[in-house]
């Protein structure tokens, strides 16, 4: 169904987007397995999943890549996820990697997300609220700074970091804007020095972000607080 919608004869990655905590990993890495086999997918993708999981999946079926949250709002990967990912030679697919437009330095404790007709995400998640954006003004200050050293946007800096990290990791920020999209683009162009890139490092790893990423019910979801599978 997916080809015949995409309109292409083979599927380059293939995630499971997010784990189904009733469906054994093993069976879902052997169906893509065989798919592989038959031509209609190229590479296995997971998003959000445990690291056992992964590890489970990836014997039955390599994983080509994980789509995973990472930013400077969000460096929970650090703490064990990028050490297993480059041991299995998997790589990461980062979403959100400006903090759902909060990296971008255009978003603090004034504004609002609610407005006629619809109903934006931000609006009941934990790390927008006026508290927790002003307490994270913060990590905006250092942007900026480093925006007026490389002459840049805190958006490009903030992408501009992710490449930096590790050449298998890969940040997907989406926008429907043309112009957020060219500056998006220019990150490519902003490049850090390995000293930089150590002052940069040092410096974001001094501030104590605020906020859960995600309202709890939607961490379950994410198959991160779901049940072991059996």
């Amino acid at each position: 169904a997916s080809l015949k919608r995409l309109r292409v004869d083979t599927i380059d990655l293939f995630y499971q987007h997010r784990v189904d905590p009733t469906v054994p990993i093993e069976d879902v890495a052997g169906t893509v397995k065989d798919l592989i086999a038959e031509g209609k997918v190229k590479h296995f993708g997971l998003s959000e999943p445990g690291m056992q999981t992964l590890r489970r999946a990836h014997a039955v079926q390599p994983v080509a890549a994980v789509q995973n949250e990472y930013s400077l709002l969000w460096r929970g990967p650090e703490k064990e996820e990028l050490s297993i990912f480059e041991e299995l030679g998997i790589g990461l697919v980062a979403w959100s990697p400006l903090g759902l437009g909060f990296l971008t330095g255009t978003i603090n404790e004034n504004t609002r997300f609610d407005g006629p007709g619809y109903t934006d995400y931000r609006l009941t998640n934990p790390r927008f609220t006026p508290e927790v954006l002003k307490a994270n003004k913060v990590l905006i200050d250092l942007l900026r700074d480093w925006a007026r050293r490389k002459e840049a946007t805190p958006a490009q800096i903030s992408l501009a970091w992710l490449l930096a990290q590790k050449p298998w990791i890969v940040p997907i920020p989406g926008t429907t804007n043309l112009q957020h999209l060219d500056e998006d683009l220019g990150a490519t162009a902003v490049v850090f020095s390995a000293e930089e890139l150590r002052e940069l490092n040092a410096a974001a790893s001094k501030i104590v972000v605020h906020g859960e990423r995600l309202r709890k019910e939607l961490l379950v979801m994410s198959g991160r607080e779901a049940p072991p599978q059996k």
